[in-house]
């Protein structure tokens, strides 16, 4: 089991018991407040993949980056190392943390 899916589900909690610890002062990439996490999820070394929806998908690993500006259905840390997001009709994609593979037509 990778060690950062508690820290992905602690985030989490956080992030709906104290919305306001997280502010726009926290977001050091231009995000700015009123994004609506849609789904997170804790995959790799220390990553945490944040869907916010029509704005969408950011990995935080120190920094903010972003990941696609797609609006995915549903994420999944596949293994410990990479990431699986549906992209609808976009199709299945995996994540390695440096490039994209589509496994569905």
């Amino acid at each position: 089991m990778c060690r950062y899916l508690t820290a992905g589900v602690l985030l989490f909690a956080m992030m709906l018991l104290s919305p306001s610890l997280l502010s726009p002062a926290d977001w050091k990439s231009g995000l700015s407040g009123g994004w609506q996490v849609e789904d997170l999820q804790a995959w790799g070394d220390r990553n945490l993949a944040v869907d916010f929806g029509i704005n969408g998908v950011w990995n935080y690993s120190e920094d903010w980056e972003p990941l696609s500006r797609l609006n995915p259905r549903m994420m999944a840390a596949w293994g410990c190392d990479q990431l699986v997001v549906d992209f609808g009709v976009d199709g299945l994609w995996t994540y390695d943390g440096r490039s994209w593979t589509k496994i569905t037509r």
